[in-house]
């Protein structure tokens, strides 16, 4: 937002000795964010208003004209190609020394004297480009320069006083000869009152202190005429629309403002364009109260009495229903954006814009003036919906105050007097009011405000800081403080209308107000008089660490974050029902419309999204699901609210393009006993069926069921577009927390000083021996064995029918020598006779 500093000054006094600058430190520390103070019109110091008296073709080129320019004390020639010169027409002269931005590209140059073509040129006629005022004179046409015969003021000859604009500064006569202050709305969208210049010169007047001026303002029943016209007025949802005021206005001459209001208004970024929409705008950007117009003879209707009425009535739009805005765009509505109408047709989007339909013109005489308060959640949501932000939208979304309608129609009403002063109102004064605002009183402990603060703040320095604020402050009685038991000074304060639509509520707001005003710099820093103690150490998240570094370090896998979100699309391909998974009531898309109670169906989404560009994938999660109903959450008004359980579940993935089918089922077990050697116990895999099929085995430790690990079949994984082999492991990481608890911290123990011995042995065993009692038993056959890890299973081939084999590595130590091959290759032989004993294993040779 822009701020005037002329503006503000109708307000405040400001003192010699604060500069721009200065004040605009002042606004950053006590008030809101000032991004930039701009000199406007620094960068047009030489550009003058000139006049083209006369105009020939260049002799050497032919998109290039030779122009003699009146600029008042004297006249100039330049070569110029612009693509819409002509005598007369009022142009931007920049003389020699001024700083240009040459074709509108690059950084500013200092224009010297050129010979162009063969031709001296003392100067340049500018495109908007070359000054910085696109925004001002939009070119229509390439090679288009500045054409002030079109700003709106009285510039042309004959007119009276026409020819005293020649040689005019280009920045005092588009009245960009002022200070501005470029706000950063971020930093006051929780003050509604400070969208305006008035708001801001007030929470001013507090700061530097300065009396602050009053509003210029006339009752609207002093200018009242004849009623001629009944306006009628009905709102039919008070919620959308608090407060609602009209009246008409007549006897108007749609010309162009006044010259002071056009400099206001153009420097603060609005386009001038007649005395009637410029009012609405001004009044808008000096209370902050938008205001809109309509003409009057396309919404009101004749009566047989020659008397007209006017209906406007509030309502929600109907489903679909659409309205052409003031952009020439239709727009399609919904039934919860709100209109306003003339009783049958609507003529405006409440709070957005207004309709072509009732639109002011150059042949309005008449007008209904609207000064309205909306919902601002209703206004934000129809803005957003329609992709549709107004300078009117973005303050009724900040909670506007409604006793600002009647301010700003009476301020509106005295403006147009000024620009017509035969216009005179010819309605009743319509009014429909439905709010109250919630100002207080709000007890303030003067003892508290201080501690809060973190200084010592007089209690009439505070008072009077609120007072300037606009707020009402009385004598309450003391309370026992909060503070050590003392008795505090306690204050009733009542906050003004203006800030008590959702920014005053309770003392912390008051404690802020007294903080900025008496200045954060003024507040000495103080470190906080608490004991510092280490936080409590949190045993489940260090566990959870624990696995991460085991899973991304030695297991070289790595860790991915999915969303919590499936679809039943996405579950369906998996085999897996969604009927029991939780719906979201609003999801992000449509892809994203179930809670997940699983990590499986996201790790291998990964998969299917990265098979190509990887021959191995080896990921891991750890992160909450969702199962339905653990317990009950009240809620307001006494109903019950079913919360689901949100376990912590650690999901694994192996996948890859692996010769043998169950190689990455075999390689994901390795990876789950890994994890268990480094937390010190001990995993048991026992086969179970699963949904869908595929090989599966439960795993469990001390008697606990704590995860699973499963290898999906072909077809569910080509049904999730994945066509690489696939092993999928998940844990209850509460389980397996549980379990390594009683284990406590294992103490350490060296380990041997003899180097070990590494074996290979693969048995040939009867396929239906399971695979956890025969490593218990490998691991127990003799003493010397330190670890045992399965590498490779094989079937078919040279074994016969019913018969597979397991590769395994074994480790051989001893802690008090070296062994030597004979006594590894007695102890290996020691081993196979055992497992044959038990097993009937042979050594598989081959």
């Amino acid at each position: 937002m822009l701020i005037s500093l002329n503006w503000l000054k109708d307000f405040i006094n400001v003192p010699p000795q604060i500069t721009p600058a200065k004040l605009g430190e002042l606004l950053t520390l006590h008030t809101v964010e000032v991004e930039a103070v701009r000199k406007l019109g620094g960068n047009l110091a030489k550009v003058v208003v000139g006049e083209i008296i006369k105009l020939k073709p260049h002799p050497n080129a032919d998109r290039l004209k030779l122009a003699t320019v009146n600029i008042g004390k004297e006249t100039k020639r330049v070569v110029c190609g612009g693509s819409n010169l002509s005598v007369g027409m009022k142009v931007a002269f920049a003389k020699v020394g001024a700083r240009i931005r040459w074709h509108g590209q690059g950084e500013l140059m200092e224009l010297q004297p050129a010979e162009i073509r063969g031709v001296k040129s003392a100067g340049m006629i500018c495109a908007a480009a070359e000054l910085g005022l696109e925004s001002l004179f939009p070119a229509k046409a390439e090679r288009e320069v500045i054409d002030l015969i079109k700003y709106p003021t009285p510039l042309t000859p004959p007119q009276k006083g026409g020819e005293k604009i020649l040689g005019r500064p280009l920045a005092e006569f588009l009245g960009l000869d002022e200070v501005v202050y470029e706000i950063d709305n971020k930093s006051m969208t929780h003050r509604p009152d400070l969208w305006s210049h008035y708001g801001m010169a007030r929470d001013l007047a507090a700061v530097l202190p300065s009396p602050l001026t009053p509003l210029p303002l006339q009752p609207l029943g002093r200018l009242r005429g004849r009623g001629k016209i009944k306006l009628e007025v009905k709102v039919e949802d008070s919620k959308l629309c608090p407060r609602y005021m009209a009246v008409a206005v007549d006897n108007l001459e749609i010309k162009p403002s006044p010259e002071w209001m056009r400099k206001r208004l153009a420097a603060c970024g609005q386009r001038p364009i007649n005395n009637i929409v410029d009012v609405s705008n001004y009044v808008m950007l000096e209370l902050g109260q938008p205001t809109h117009a309509f003409d009057l003879s396309r919404i009101a209707t004749q009566t047989v009495t020659n008397s007209h009425e006017c209906n406007i009535v509030v309502r929600r739009a109907k489903r679909s229903e659409t309205i052409t805005t003031l952009d020439g765009q239709e727009r399609k509505l919904d039934a919860e954006m709100l209109l306003i109408t003339d009783g049958k047709n609507p003529v405006a989007i409440a709070g957005v814009m207004g309709g072509r339909i009732s639109e002011v013109d150059s042949n309005t005489t008449g007008i209904v003036i609207e000064s309205a308060n909306f919902n601002p959640v209703s206004i934000r949501r129809t803005s957003q919906k329609l992709g549709l932000r107004s300078e009117a939208s973005m303050r009724f979304e900040k909670s506007l105050d409604p006793n600002l309608c009647a301010v700003a129609l009476q301020r509106i009403v005295s403006l147009i007097k000024i620009s017509c002063p035969q216009a005179v109102i010819t309605s009743n004064l319509a009014d429909i009011k439905n709010f109250k605002l919630n100002q207080g009183p709000i007890k303030l402990d003067l003892n508290w405000l201080n501690k809060k603060v973190g200084a010592e703040i007089p209690k009439a320095k505070t008072i009077k800081i609120l007072k300037d604020l606009g707020f009402e402050t009385s004598p309450s009685t003391p309370l026992l403080s909060k503070e050590r038991g003392k008795r505090g000074e306690v204050i009733n304060v009542k906050a003004p209308t203006w800030r008590a639509t959702k920014d005053i509520s309770i003392p912390e707001d008051l404690a802020e107000e007294a903080a900025r005003i008496y200045g954060y710099q003024n507040i000495k820093p103080a470190a906080p008089q608490v004991l510092m103690q280490a936080p409590a150490a949190n045993a489940e998240r260090e566990f959870i660490n624990r696995l991460r570094d085991v899973l991304s370090g030695p297991a070289a896998m790595t860790e991915v974050y999915n969303y919590s979100f499936v679809n039943a699309g996405q579950l369906a391909k998996l085999g897996i029902g969604a009927h029991s998974h939780i719906k979201l009531a609003n999801p992000l898309t449509q892809d994203h419309t179930l809670l997940r109670q699983s990590l499986i169906p996201a790790l291998l989404q990964n998969v299917a999204a990265n098979q190509r560009q990887t021959a191995e994938i080896k990921i891991y999660e750890v992160g909450r699901v969702f199962l339905p109903a653990a317990g009950e959450l009240t809620k307001g008004g006494g109903k019950q609210e079913k919360l689901p359980q949100q376990p912590i579940k650690l999901g694994l993935v192996c996948a890859g393009k692996e010769e043998r089918e169950h190689a990455n089922y075999f390689k994901l077990k390795g990876i789950a006993e890994h994890l268990a050697g480094s937390l010190g116990l001990q995993f048991e895999f026992s086969p179970y069926s699963q949904p869908g099929g595929g090989a599966a085995a439960k795993i469990t430790s001390e008697n606990k069921i704590i995860g699973a690990v499963y290898w999906h079949n072909d077809a569910s994984l080509r049904e999730a577009g994945i066509k690489v082999n696939t092993a999928v492991c998940e844990f209850d990481i509460a389980e397996l927390f549980k379990v390594c608890q009683p284990m406590g911290i294992k103490k350490h123990q060296a380990k041997d000083k003899f180097p070990y011995v590494r074996r290979d042995m693969a048995f040939v065993v009867n396929e239906k021996i399971l695979y956890n009692d025969f490593r218990r038993t490998l691991l127990a056959a003799h003493s010397l064995i330190k670890e045992v890890e399965l590498f490779d299973v094989y079937q078919g081939g040279k074994l016969g029918p019913g018969e597979k084999s397991w590769a395994f590595n074994l480790t051989f130590g001893h802690s008090q020598k070296t062994l030597t091959g004979a006594e590894v290759d007695q102890t290996q032989k020691e081993i196979a006779d055992k497992m044959a004993k038990k097993y009937g294993a042979q050594l598989r040779d081959f």
